[in-house]
């Protein structure tokens, strides 16, 4: 029987461990798993926060006047009510844990020109950093604001009644009276406790009592 030789053996040996060890690091290399380059997102500036002026003008007292442009205006008296008679000679109730607030509100046109009058809607009542809108009144014996013309003339002046719902614990003390030319309200939504417009439109206001 023939002897292998022995150098021919090793030389064998010594490729098979060459080819195994190269087919290992095929292997691996294979399984190994794939680096990627993730981009880096460049950072976001943060956004720029404009703080909401919440300051309101300090009132004014009942009968001061304000001037805004032409228009002199002045709230004459103020009053709060429970139910009431409608110029049609109906009762009218408030609603469950409301009352009324009456105002007497006078304006004048000093100017040379017509002015439009302003519209109930640019009025408000606040009570407890709350903002009431006026509701209907046509209350007997007195004139409704909402009944007086569209244009004042110059020199002419009107006065007129506003009525507010507002919870039956207020207390007129507690009442202010606002007119606001440039805006319909103070806040973003009726009755909203923050007043976002103040410093950005002309706001009256006045204590509803001394």
């Amino acid at each position: 029987m023939l002897q292998p030789n022995p150098e021919i053996y090793w030389k064998e040996c010594l490729k098979m461990k060459k080819l195994y060890a190269l087919l290992c690091l095929v292997l691996f290399a294979g399984c190994a798993p794939v680096q990627k380059n993730t981009p880096v997102p460049s950072p976001v500036p943060a956004p720029t926060v404009t703080p909401i002026p919440t300051a309101l003008p300090t009132p004014s007292a009942p009968g001061d006047e304000v001037m805004w442009n032409d228009l002199q205006v002045s709230l004459l008296q103020a009053e709060i009510t429970g139910s009431y008679v409608t110029e049609f000679g109906s009762q009218r109730n408030p609603t469950q844990g409301q009352q009324f607030l009456w105002i007497h509100v006078q304006l004048e046109n000093t100017g040379q020109e017509n002015f439009n009058l302003p519209t109930v809607e640019h009025f408000s009542a606040l009570y407890a950093a709350t903002e009431f809108k006026p509701a209907y009144g046509h209350r007997q014996g007195y004139l409704d604001y909402t009944t007086l013309g569209a244009t004042l003339f110059p020199g002419q002046k009107v006065d007129a009644w506003l009525r507010f719902d507002l919870p039956a614990m207020a207390e007129l003390k507690d009442a202010q009276f606002v007119f606001m030319p440039k805006s319909f309200q103070l806040g973003v939504l009726p009755s909203s406790p923050s007043f976002p417009w103040g410093g950005q439109h002309p706001i009256f206001i006045w204590f509803c009592e001394r």
